[in-house]
């Protein structure tokens, strides 16, 4: 299986646990006008969203490349985290205002067993998604998978603190206005995750250093035929990472034998950071320096 359908496959199982989850807390929280378990309905709702625009994103992602797109489309892959962020942050805003509501005005019944095991239930479930997306994202170097497992992984703690509340209502006889202490935390978890979703995003947009450039000068200067490096720079693409730089090498060096020495470098460098990886090498004579013609 290649590494586009797995990726689909890990996105089209998490959606449906996402919409299991997300359905049977809006149902819970409708019915028991319980502000903490509808506000995290929303929230695993949002993990559904993302996922659909993970695949639809996905299907753009795996073009080849054309001549427009001569790095490929993988872009379009960290694009779709910022639709993800939107959503986090619209979410936010509107549990924000909804617990504002519950406080000055708590309006709900103490929780019965079913909902507390229903909500032990989707606590479990969210704990697999977001262990099980994790693992899939980092195996398939996906920066969509990486960002939405983080955004599943805000559910949990939502969820915990969500059922903690209501642990804490129905057996400590905690005060109801607990649920809108809990909502206004919810609010505040969702938007920290949108803004580390979005900084992570933002890195590879504005094509920030993706690998330090002394871990590339230490594997090109263990080559014999490499006397010096310069002009480092690196950046990231979806699951690519592109790097350029110079090297100096013998200038009685065959053009043939420059043309290995290149051919080598790229292998030892995909040795340490990924067969994924895009390398551009410029080879120069050692003690020459350009100059511009006339």
């Amino acid at each position: 299986m290649s590494k586009n359908k797995q990726v689909l496959f890990v996105l089209w199982l998490t959606l449906f646990l996402n919409i299991l989850v997300s359905s049977i807390k809006i149902i819970v929280g409708l019915l028991t006008g319980i502000g903490s378990i509808l506000a995290d309905g929303y929230h695993s709702l949002a993990d559904a969203s993302s996922n659909i625009i993970g695949l639809f994103t996905m299907k753009i992602a795996q073009k080849p490349i054309d001549e427009d797109h001569a790095y490929g489309h993988q872009r379009y892959e960290t694009l779709a985290t910022l639709f993800i962020v939107a959503l986090l942050s619209y979410l936010g805003i509107e549990v924000f205002f909804k617990s504002i509501e519950s406080f000055q005005n708590p309006s709900f019944s103490r929780p019965e067993l079913l909902t507390l095991l229903l909500m032990i239930f989707t606590f479990g479930v969210n704990i697999f998604v977001a262990t099980y997306e994790n693992i899939a994202g980092k195996k398939l170097k996906s920066t969509l998978l990486i960002a939405d497992s983080k955004h599943t992984l805000s559910d949990i703690y939502i969820s915990a603190g969500v059922l903690i509340n209501l642990l804490l209502i129905t057996f400590l006889n905690a005060p109801l206005w607990l649920d809108a202490v809990t909502s206004l935390l919810v609010a505040m978890i969702i938007f920290k995750t949108a803004y580390g979703i979005f900084k992570e995003s933002s890195h590879e947009l504005t094509d920030a250093v993706a690998i330090e450039p002394q871990l590339i000068t230490e594997i090109v200067l263990k080559n014999p035929r490499v006397f010096s490096i310069h002009k480092i720079r690196s950046r990231k693409s979806g699951s690519q990472v592109f790097i350029d730089f110079h090297v100096k090498s013998d200038p009685n060096m065959p053009l043939v034998d420059a043309h290995n020495l290149s051919h080598d470098l790229e292998d030892e460098l995909r040795a340490v950071f990924g067969n994924d990886l895009g390398v551009i090498i410029h080879v120069e004579p050692e003690g020459y320096s350009y100059k511009k013609r006339d």
